[in-house]
């Protein structure tokens, strides 16, 4: 009697062990913009890679900061803004590097949970010398939270379209993200943390002309990202994707990105 009744115990002891379990990992994954004009972030992109044609290596670099706009502040999403904008990018002409530059500093982003969208979106040059999207860049690391309770192991997408022009003529690009809540922990300080990744694709399509529909694709990618996200704050600790131009047909280039972005206190 005693055996059955120890085995009985025991089948409860770990029953309660993994409902309890069950029930500690999991949490609201939000950003709350409610103070967002006083968030900073740094956002720093790293490019390398070796045309085709010449097998010259080449590489190039952004520094900006991304601050939340005063006045901007609301229910609705983040709007912020670049400053301190530093581009390097030996590979394009200085007139459209400074020219770039001079449309990053005025580029307004807007962050909700269904993803980025960018305020320049008319002639943005998609492609730029080098193949280098480098509006798309904030896109690319900043995560769509699905402002909903998750568990551990969850996944939840995202998918963005957006005009673009560029030397071919007009194009479509398309954005896909898939997002997983990885873990659920607490720093050395006890901030709790929601550990995030994801994988994502990146196409520019053609438009045909006069008819609306798509036709070949000059550039196209993917990519994996992290995230930290501070559940007792609700705000994007620190991020960072890596992403591969792994076709196009203007320059013949495989690039690779690296994107960092992290809260500056």
């Amino acid at each position: 009697m005693s055996k059955i009744i120890s085995t009985a115990v025991l089948l409860f002891a770990l029953f309660f062990m993994l409902t309890g379990c069950g029930r500690r990992e999991r949490a609201r994954i939000e950003i709350d913009f409610s103070n967002a004009a006083e968030w900073r972030y740094l956002l720093a992109v790293d490019i390398s890679g070796t045309p085709q044609d010449s097998g010259q290596y080449f590489s190039g670099s952004l520094r900006a900061y991304l601050q939340g706009l005063p006045g901007e502040l609301g229910s609705g999403p983040l709007r912020a803004g670049l400053s301190d904008v530093h581009l390097v990018a030996p590979f394009m002409a200085e007139e459209e590097r400074s020219d770039v530059e001079r449309r990053l500093s005025e580029l307004k982003v807007s962050i909700s949970e269904n993803g980025v969208v960018l305020s320049d979106t008319d002639g943005i040059p998609g492609i730029l010398s080098g193949g280098w999207d480098v509006m798309r860049s904030p896109a690319r690391v900043i995560p769509a939270m699905p402002n909903a309770e998750m568990a551990v192991g969850s996944s939840w997408e995202r998918e963005q379209r957006f005009p673009l022009t560029i030397r071919q003529g007009e194009a479509d690009g398309l954005l896909y993200q898939l997002y997983t809540l990885d873990s659920l922990f607490k720093t050395p300080e006890g901030v709790p943390i929601a550990a995030i990744s994801w994988v994502f694709t990146y196409r520019v399509a053609m438009l045909e002309e006069g008819s609306g529909s798509l036709r070949k694709h000059p550039l196209s990618g993917s990519g994996r990202g992290t995230a930290h996200l501070d559940l007792a704050r609700k705000k994007l600790v620190k991020s960072q994707a890596a992403f591969q131009v792994t076709h196009s047909s203007v320059s013949g280039v495989d690039i690779n990105e690296v994107v960092h972005f992290e809260m500056v206190e």
